[in-house]
């Protein structure tokens, strides 16, 4: 219980951090750039990428594709969608961009993790 503390006090210690993971909840399926997050923040890219890698040891750009990788796990395990509507829900632009992205993120493809 402890660590689980720890998690929610690291991520929501910062407000800039929390803004920033709740507007990836919102925007991940269609935007993938941390210009996007950070003109929404109103700060620099730059300064987003330094919060992030400094408070979670992680690029703003790593949380984005995080969220849109849990997201595809979470459409593959659970839902009836076949792999080619998950490609276009999660804002692909076709099977074989979402299958490299899939792969090199898990080492296998989307259907080998169905």
């Amino acid at each position: 219980m402890e660590g689980t503390f720890k998690d929610f006090e690291m991520y929501h210690s910062n407000p800039i951090i929390s803004k920033f993971l709740q507007l990836i909840d919102e925007h991940f399926r269609t935007e993938r750039s941390v210009s996007f997050y950070a003109e929404k923040l109103n700060i620099s890219a730059n300064y987003l990428n330094i919060v992030c890698k400094k408070n979670l040891n992680s690029s703003a750009s790593s949380l984005i594709q995080d969220r849109i990788l849990l997201e595809a796990k979470r459409l593959l395990k659970v839902s009836e969608m076949s792999v080619k509507d998950i490609v276009y829900d999660l804002g692909f632009y076709d099977h074989a961009s979402f299958s490299k992205f899939f792969k090199a993120q898990t080492g296998m493809t989307p259907s080998q993790f169905k």
